[in-house]
């Protein structure tokens, strides 16, 4: 901080080298009085310079300074000059931001000078006098001797004017850019300091008040005349908007850095949001400046700057509420503020036009960056204290926790101990509460799968019944059969070749093949060995979808093809669905193995289609109107292959409060003691096993349709 200290000295020593640069400016003498103002100037430039010049229309100024106001209009300004007194002298307008500016020396009516001054020039300067313009009072003989000066300016256009000689103009302008060098030196010493204390310190206030600087510095870099030093007049887009561009950015980063370092947002919130608005009109007056409007512009930066006003009530409250760089930024705004309206009054001609008027601007903003660096050294000192006083608060807080805790944690025991014994004896209950849950839930769900298994046991059963009574009846016939053959049979064996009764032993065979009609017989006897062998490829079927869907893999997944599994399904629900329905069934051939527990997914198969089958019974209609439709196929759905197994039926369909609850244990339609509402949740639990999507499409009076997607 000591050496902070210095730095401010060292910076305030320039301030006084800047007071004394501009009390050594002595006040210039001003011949505002001697001008003459066109008052017609809507026609000035249709009547040509000749006529103009002799024109009745103008009016002496009344000011030593005259100012002619915010306009968008051209305006015209004639000083009579003594020819022999005054020539050789140069005539200065002490104001760098006319953006158009063009002298006419004319003798006895005639134009014998032009000097363009202003956005047309090519270079820098047009002479070697500073930034002011200066015009040449030319060596000629002539009765009267005019100036004429055409002006048009974005800026309110004040005219201090003062004829002198070119070595007095020129010393001045030494002097004000010594004047300048040193303001400038200063600017940029603070700057770079402050940007080296926003990257070593990290302080995001350095880096805008940073900011800050830069733009109040522009400002007053533009305003006096030294822009064209960076050849802004090459462009002459921004060389007619680079004053209200440095207003813009200049109001902006002023806002922001109140904002920040004042902490409005936490003491004065009211303030806050009202700077939030004046930042969006500033935005407005950016947009202007940049679309060209820069009357419009020029207005509405001025409204803004009223802002600053603000910043006073601000800083007290802020100040009172115990921040104490308030107080370096109260003063250092208070002084700027001053040196506002010293310079607004002496635009408008209230206060004289001198030196110290017009210095006032950039010497206000001097000692308020100062007040300002002073105001952030400040800042630290105060977020050390807060720290100090949060790091006290912190440990002051953990004590008192760490006390509390003790405290609690004695009684929690005691608690903890009273507890203890309640909740034993709950758990004890609950124990014996869920060990009876259990039970009752194992009981229905082996309920339900002894349903399963007695449904199961008859559709076997009548399916193997009647394969086997066939074949029974068949053998019963074909054992009578081969007695005939055996009698015939016997009879041919016991010839004999030698006996003499040969002759009638066939006779009695052919009598007895006439007898049994051998023919007939042999035929009945095929026919009774396809049947025989029909029954056994039936019961052969059976057995091996019975085996399919009864095949024991335990908890193990293995590849099955999904068709396989639903046709066992089938084979073994034939007589239950035989007279109740009709089964659509419709097997892709492109489907392919799925990893699965083949057995539980035949009792979900087995479930689904018996639901279906049910939902259609009670409709007293014919069996042909009672469709299953089965599906399967391979499927793409959210960029993945599937095997989709549709199940649908033609019942009454389900409400949507129905459907929402089918998949919940223990939820049925059915009448009571005609089923466990377990079904359906066996199903969904054995398809989440499986990793599988079920969808479940149903609308009253319509049907069901099951869709079952196991990922591939």
């Amino acid at each position: 901080m000591q050496v902070a200290g210095r730095k401010h000295r060292h910076r305030l020593w320039w301030i006084a080298v800047f007071l004394a640069a501009a009390s050594a400016l002595s006040a210039q003498s001003m011949i505002g009085k001697r001008l003459e103002v066109l008052t017609d100037t809507l026609t000035a430039d249709l009547m040509g310079l000749p006529a103009v010049v002799a024109s009745t229309a103008w009016e002496p100024a009344e000011q030593v300074v005259p100012s002619l106001g915010l306009t968008d209009e051209v305006s015209w300004v004639r000083l009579r000059i003594d020819p022999r007194s005054e020539n050789g002298q140069l005539i200065e307008i002490q104001n760098a931001g006319i953006d158009e500016l063009t002298g006419y020396m004319v003798c006895d009516g005639k134009v014998i000078a032009t000097y363009e001054r202003g956005a047309l020039q090519t270079g820098p300067f047009d002479a070697t006098f500073g930034t002011y313009p200066t015009f040449p009072v030319p060596l000629v003989e002539c009765d009267e001797l005019h100036a004429v000066f055409r002006l048009k300016s974005s800026k309110p256009l004040l005219l201090p004017v003062r004829i002198a000689g070119p070595r007095q103009v020129l010393n001045d302008a030494h002097q004000r850019d010594i004047l300048f060098a040193a303001y400038f030196g200063v600017i940029l010493v603070m700057l770079l300091y402050n940007l080296f204390l926003f990257f070593s310190v990290g302080d995001r206030s350095y880096l805008e008040y940073s900011l800050f600087i830069f733009m109040i510095g522009g400002t007053q870099f533009v305003l006096n005349g030294y822009a064209p030093y960076f050849n802004v007049n090459d462009w002459p887009w921004l060389n007619e908007r680079i004053t209200h561009l440095f207003g813009v950015l200049s109001g902006l980063t002023t806002i922001v850095f109140a904002q920040n370092f004042l902490r409005l947002s936490r003491y004065v919130p009211w303030l806050h949001k009202l700077l939030n608005g004046y930042f969006l009109v500033y935005l407005v007056a950016l947009v202007l400046t940049l679309a060209g409007q820069l009357t419009w512009a020029y207005n509405v930066i001025n409204f803004c700057a009223a802002a600053i006003f603000f910043f006073i009530p601000g800083a007290v409250i802020t100040m009172r509420k115990g921040y104490s760089p308030a107080k370096y930024f109260l003063l250092a705004f208070s002084i700027f503020i001053v040196a506002v309206i010293v310079f607004v009054m002496k635009d408008a001609g209230v206060i004289p036009y001198n030196q110290w008027t017009f210095f006032a601007l950039p010497l206000g903003s001097a000692i308020e960056m100062v007040l300002l660096s002073l105001a952030l050294a400040s800042r630290i000192n105060q977020l050390k204290k807060e720290s100090a006083h949060a790091r006290e608060e912190q440990l002051r807080i953990s004590q008192l926790n760490e006390r509390i805790v003790r405290e609690q944690n004695t009684k929690l025991e005691e608690r903890v101990r009273d507890r203890t014994a309640d909740l034993e004896q709950v758990n004890a209950s609950m124990r014996s509460t869920l060990d009876e849950l259990q039970s009752a839930q194992q009981q229905l769900v082996q309920s339900e799968k002894l349903a399963s298994i007695g449904q199961l046991t008859a559709g076997i059963a009548h399916e193997l019944n009647n394969p086997i009574n066939f074949v029974a009846s068949s053998a019963q016939s074909l054992r009578r059969d081969f007695e005939d053959l055996n009698e015939i049979i016997g009879m041919v064996k016991a010839m004999d070749a030698s006996d003499d009764a040969l002759e009638n032993q066939v006779t009695a065979i052919k009598e007895k093949l006439s007898q049994l009609d051998i023919d007939f017989t042999q035929q009945e006897i095929d026919e009774l060995l396809n049947g025989i062998e029909d029954g056994t490829n039936r019961t052969s079927e059976i057995v091996k979808g019975l085996r399919i869907f009864s095949r024991m893999d335990g908890d193990n997944f293995i590849q099955a093809q999904l068709n396989e599994l639903i046709e066992s399904t089938l084979i073994v629900l034939r007589s239950t669905i035989k007279d109740r329905a009709v089964v659509d069934l419709q097997l892709g051939d492109d489907v392919p193995p799925v990893m699965c527990q083949p057995g539980r997914l035949n009792q979900v198969f087995m479930n689904t289609i018996t639901n279906a089958v049910q939902a259609m019974d009670g409709l007293d209609r014919e069996v042909e109107e009672n469709c299953v439709s089965i599906r399967t196929a391979r499927v793409e759905s959210i960029g993945q292959d599937w095997a989709e197994v549709r199940i649908k039926d033609t019942g009454a369909g389900m409400s949507d409060a129905v459907k929402s609850q089918i998949f919940d244990p223990f939820f049925t339609t059915k009448p009571v003691g005609e089923g466990t509402g377990l079904g359906l949740s066996i199903v969904m639990g054995i398809l989440s096993d499986h990793n599988a999507e079920v969808e479940v499409e149903s609308e009253e009076g319509t049907g069901t349709e099951f869709i079952i997607r196991f990922p591939l």
